[in-house]
């Protein structure tokens, strides 16, 4: 099917530029628990450290890269994929963001991240998940060249491809083998469906919370056997730690926690990690600004203060103050910073001005006529 926003929603040129950054610490050496992920797959199998076959400075364009690997590899194919390459890019980021927030506005917004990938193949065959390891579901749009989706179970219909523009949905527990034509470039979105990534979410929330209270104790070496009342072994530092775990699950903490993550993450049109912060500006009152992304807000508590987030990251907002800010620049205008101050009333102009200088550097708004490359 057609990919929402056309063909030119996503900047391949930009995308394959990114692919040059991410790649470039990997051609020193093999790398672990780094994101973004760098990988180098031919026919046969995975090449761990490719060094000098990734993207280089000389590598200016995706068509003279796959002509050197055509030389260097004689022909064979190949796919070069990077996981989570938008935390390099902020822009690049926006531009996925604003491709798939329509979908999860028809379909639901993720709870848990979505895994991106980047993918620029050339006559190879990528073999998908095992179908009993149902974990995600993918969404595969072909930014250049094609995309055959052979099902891996003949029951499930013929093969498909895709082109410049298209979409490709792949539902959870149906694997297909994924065939790359020439100077093929593809956005790859992996979207949890399994429960089990339900629970190691909540359980990663616990456990930092736990830490939290605890702080960096060691953990100690306990004689053996341990000195207790006969009976079951105890063991105290472990009984405890199940005490604070259970008093955290109780509290309410946890449910703040939970909630800042999901408001976050629908900022983020669940794209994770979401790019930094940029360097903050000092507003004018001549300023004029635009919106540039969502706002999402929900309450923190029975008073007045509600936590925002946008572009992947949250602060609290006292009053309503701020909710009259944001509607005067939802009205598709370009107001002045003078003129947003004045929504407010007397003696608020620097707490308006604190306000969009923070959206500023959570790129919320954007100065306008300047255009958003950071």
């Amino acid at each position: 099917m057609p990919a929402p926003g056309g063909p030119d929603a996503v900047d391949a040129h930009r995308a394959y530029t990114t692919m040059i950054e991410a790649a470039r610490p990997f051609r020193a050496g093999t790398r672990f628990r780094a994101l973004p992920d760098v990988r180098f797959l031919v026919d046969g199998g995975r090449i761990r450290a490719p060094g000098d076959l990734l993207p280089g400075p000389d590598d200016t364009s995706a068509e003279q890269y796959g002509a050197r690997l055509d030389e260097e590899l004689e022909g064979r194919g190949h796919l070069l994929l990077v996981e989570q390459p938008l935390v390099l890019d902020p822009v690049l980021w926006a531009q996925v963001r604003s491709l798939v927030t329509p979908l999860w506005e028809r379909a639901g917004y993720p709870v848990l991240p979505v895994v991106t990938e980047l993918a620029l193949g050339e006559g190879i065959t990528e073999n998908d998940a095992p179908a009993h390891e149902p974990l995600h579901s993918t969404l595969l749009w072909v930014l250049h060249g094609t995309v055959t989706a052979v099902p891996r179970d003949a029951r499930a219909g013929g093969a498909l491809t895709a082109g410049p523009g298209d979409l490709l949905h792949r539902p959870a527990g149906r694997p297909h083998r994924l065939s790359f034509g020439s100077r093929t470039l593809a956005l790859r979105l992996r979207v949890a469906r399994d429960p089990r990534l339900l629970t190691a979410a909540v359980k990663d929330a616990v456990a930092g919370l736990v830490q939290e209270r605890r702080g960096r104790d060691d953990v100690p070496y306990l004689a053996l056997p341990p000195d207790e009342i006969p009976g079951a072994p105890v063991v105290p530092e472990l009984a405890r730690t199940a005490e604070e775990m259970r008093e955290t699950t109780e509290a309410p903490g946890l449910d703040r926690v939970l909630g800042t993550a999901w408001a976050r993450r629908v900022s983020a049109a669940g794209l994770e990690p979401a790019p930094d912060a940029r360097p903050s500006v000092r507003l004018s009152p001549d300023d004029r600004l635009r919106p540039a992304s969502a706002v999402v807000r929900m309450p923190l508590d029975e008073g007045d203060t509600w936590l925002w987030a946008v572009g992947g990251h949250a602060f609290s907002v006292r009053g309503a103050l701020g909710e009259r800010v944001v509607a005067r620049l939802r009205r598709g205008d370009t107001p002045t910073v003078r003129q947003l101050c004045t929504v407010a009333g007397p003696g608020r102009e620097a707490a308006v001005t604190a306000l969009l200088e923070k959206l500023y550097t959570l790129r919320g708004v954007q100065l306008d006529g300047r255009e958003d490359t950071a």
